[in-house]
């Protein structure tokens, strides 16, 4: 509590729209809703008022009988932030007069405060006790105070006190019979009121810090003892992880454990790396939670530590990285460049090479759509060939694919290449490219077709027996297929010199959606 009077202020300015006539003219007594305690919590530069309730008004010259504070910086504005982050948040009672708010007692929340009758040692208001009874206060003669100097400097009163001359100031209880007056301490330490828009009454702010702040062991030049506020550094960051294996040439994500800081005022941290042995440099500075190095191809070792650091640049103790050695033994080399190999209609191949700077052994695999194709030991620098077959573009869905090449040495390093394409077929046919060749005029045949045709596409089968004339004869089967029946050959002639069935699927899609594939052919004729 401030030792003296440190301001002449008003409670809070009158409430020219109030419906209750004596806050029109008078001001408002509910200290929750006060100026005052809005200003005495307020850190901004300018413009700390808002309204608190519907009829509210700031306490401007207007609505003020004198010292007007609307335009004034808030109060704790005039502390650093050390300071304002060292007062504790003070929960307090406060009567409510019983004419317009209800009677009672309501709580507030605040950092800094005006005292009550009680905590000042004079009668509880409406047989209330707001707080307890504070130490400094005994009797009338301990709650006399006076002005600084500062004070009526700042004063537009014209009849100010002298620094001698005892001075009334306010509490924060409410006289309870009425709605615009407040108590005060009087000039001989006795208990009166005033009304709330008074502005030549005093001021005397009281905080609560934490019992465990330091206190000066004299006195300053104006006979008070100081509050001594460390700032506390931030927490050392909990840990800090490095790749177990960190390789020349390439890059490591370092992470680490969050800080927090007793001011609630961490700034972020700082990582810095030791190569070989060498000085710690600094390589990162924010607030991130890990950072991406790269590893310069022929270093032998490398360790990390990090530590935080808060606004005022006070920092934590250093959390320091396990020591890796550098791996600069490099990974494959595939040819070529990630591609997107756009719309696809047929199966299709990519070449490709492979290198190694330590000619290690390689093993590649090669996949679609994370299935394997084939795994091999690939010859360095030779070209090779990855084959989308047919079977295996009759068994991708229309739709994006992603092809990989990854290339594996000894060591554990890897390489990997990606294309993407798009397949896009509306129809397509298969037929066996040879006839089955027969000795005697097929007459019968069988036939199972594995498939998915969606609703809306077609799906049609024919066959033949002459396969080998220039011109075979086509029959549809679809029926049979689709039926799981027998097909009865109709022709009964041939031009080449054998006999021989081929066999012949078509399907379009149109515009059917979902799955469309054919899987397997299989059957007998006779």
């Amino acid at each position: 509590m401030t030792d003296k009077i440190i301001q002449l202020l008003p409670f809070d300015g009158k409430e020219g729209l109030n419906p209750d006539l004596s806050r029109q003219n008078y001001g408002n007594n509910r200290y929750s809703q006060s100026n005052i305690r809005q200003w005495l919590n307020s850190t901004a530069t300018s413009g700390w008022y808002s309204a608190q309730h519907t009829y509210d008004a700031p306490p401007s010259s207007s609505n003020v009988s004198v010292n007007a504070y609307d335009t004034r910086a808030g109060f704790l504005a005039i502390f650093d932030a050390t300071f304002v982050n060292a007062m504790l948040n003070t929960t307090l009672t406060v009567v409510k007069n019983t004419v317009t708010d209800g009677g009672g007692y309501e709580t507030v929340t605040d950092k800094m405060f005006l005292a009550s009758t009680t905590e000042v040692g004079l009668a509880n208001e409406n047989s209330i006790a707001e707080g307890t009874k504070l130490a400094l206060f005994t009797d009338d003669a301990s709650r006399v105070a006076y002005c600084t100097q500062e004070a009526i400097d700042t004063s537009t009163y014209t009849y100010n006190p002298m620094t001698s001359q005892a001075w009334p100031w306010w509490l924060r209880t409410p006289f309870s019979s009425e709605a615009f007056y407040v108590r005060d301490v009087r000039p001989t330490g006795s208990l009166a009121g005033n009304d709330a828009f008074n502005g030549t009454m005093g001021i005397r702010p009281l905080c609560n810090v934490s019992s465990s702040s330091l206190v000066s062991d004299t006195t300053n030049t104006n006979d008070c003892y100081t509050l001594i506020l460390w700032n506390i550094p931030p927490s050392t960051p909990s840990f800090i992880d490095v790749p177990t294996s960190v390789y020349g040439n390439n890059t490591a994500v370092i992470s680490w454990g969050a800080s927090t800081d007793p001011e609630n005022s961490l700034g972020g941290y700082i990582l810095q790396r030791s190569v070989d042995g060498g000085t710690f440099v600094q390589i990162y500075k924010g607030a991130s939670l890990s950072y991406t190095d790269t590893i310069t191809l022929g270093w032998t070792t490398v360790t990390y530590r990090v530590c935080a650091y808060d606004t005022s640049d006070t920092q934590s103790d250093w959390q320091t990285s396990a020591t890796r050695t550098v791996n600069n033994n490099q990974p494959p080399v595939i040819s070529g460049t990630d591609e997107n190999l756009g719309e696809k209609t047929d199966g299709f191949t990519i070449t490709y090479t492979v290198t190694d700077a330590e000619n290690d052994t390689v093993t590649v695999t090669e996949k679609i759509d994370n299935v394997t194709l084939r795994t091999y030991i690939v010859t360095l620098g030779a070209t090779n060939t990855l084959a989308v077959t047919d079977m295996t573009w009759l068994s991708l869905l229309n739709g994006s694919h992603t092809i990989t090449i990854t290339a594996s040495d000894v060591n554990g390093n890897s390489a990997s290449r990606i294309y993407i394409f798009n397949k896009n077929i509306n129809s397509f046919t298969i037929q066996n490219s040879t006839p089955l060749s027969a000795s005697v005029r097929p007459t019968r045949i069988k036939m199972v077709v594995t498939r998915n045709i969606p609703a809306g596409a077609t799906f049609k089968v024919y066959v033949c027996n002459n396969g080998f004339d220039e011109t075979p004869t086509w029959e549809d089967a679809t029926s049979s297929v689709t039926g799981g029946l027998v097909h009865v050959f109709a022709n009964t002639i041939k031009t080449a010199g054998n006999w021989g069935v081929l066999i012949k699927v078509e399907v379009n899609r149109g515009s059917a959606e979902g799955a469309c594939f054919v899987s397997q052919i299989g059957g007998n004729f006779e």
